[in-house]
């Protein structure tokens, strides 16, 4: 794959503008034998234009059947990144410690405390989970040195829908749940246990109290697709990022500086 990449960035050259670097994205998308890639004309990290290049002689036709698929999976990936990636940077320890140091001693609202904790961890393991499996495939695929097919473009799919109802489950868990949070602050505070955290838990959980504007906000904000249905919201939101920047990408098809 390295060879492959090495010779589109030398064609890309023909079409790169001063002062832009060239970004080859490494999975390609192959159609009768021939793998296009997607590269990018950067300049100050962002990106000027755009072009579907093969290793071999490139085909128009072909060349721009291969962009949809291509742009649809890197727009995809670079979301579940950047947006992922925030949340699975908090470490199990903001939520082991604290439940750990709650359950030596037995009061209500410790208890409620813990509860919420607990399901607060859980949602947070299974996001980190399905961010993690995404970039493992990916990862697996490079070695393997594959392009990308429909199998990694329906996990890219499936991984943002995934990700995007499990972040608006924990908001709406906590944004449901500010009292039980404070007063599970206040006793461990009377039981003397909230000194035993580290400060940057205790930072963690008082930021989380107090947004509770914040998030009420975010959350109204947020464009999820709702149903009581679980089976049927994933199916729903996976429909949505099916045409994740539709518009978008037919805009870059008409200005591609290649074909």
């Amino acid at each position: 794959m390295e060879k492959s990449i090495h010779k589109v960035r030398k064609k890309a050259k023909k079409h790169k503008k001063w002062f832009e670097k060239i970004s080859v994205n490494p999975f390609p998308w192959e159609i009768n034998e021939r793998f296009y890639f997607l590269v990018a004309y950067m300049k100050s990290s962002y990106i000027q234009g755009e072009a579907i290049i093969s290793d071999k002689d490139s085909l128009t036709q072909e060349a721009k059947k291969a962009h949809q698929p291509l742009f649809l999976f890197y727009r995809l990936m670079n979301h579940i990144h950047s947006t992922g990636q925030p949340r699975v940077s908090i470490h199990p320890s903001f939520f082991q410690a604290p439940l750990e140091l709650s359950a030596t001693k037995s009061a209500a609202a410790l208890e409620e405390g813990q509860t919420l904790i607990q399901t607060l961890y859980d949602k947070q393991t299974e996001f980190k989970d399905v961010f993690e499996h995404f970039f493992s495939h990916l990862s697996r695929l490079q070695r393997q040195k594959r392009p990308i097919s429909d199998e990694e473009l329906d996990l890219a799919i499936h991984t943002s829908a995934s990700l995007e109802i499990i972040q608006y489950e924990i908001m709406k868990e906590t944004a449901e749940n500010f009292e039980v949070l404070s007063a599970w602050i206040e006793e461990m505070k009377n039981q003397g246990l909230w000194d035993d955290m580290k400060q940057n838990h205790r930072v963690f959980f008082l930021e989380m109290a107090r947004n509770e504007e914040k998030l009420r906000s975010a959350l109204l904000a947020m464009p999820i697709v709702k149903h009581k249905n679980p089976e049927k919201m994933l199916k729903l939101t996976k429909e949505k990022y099916a045409k994740y920047k539709d518009e978008e990408r037919k805009k870059d098809l008409n200005q591609l500086r290649y074909p």
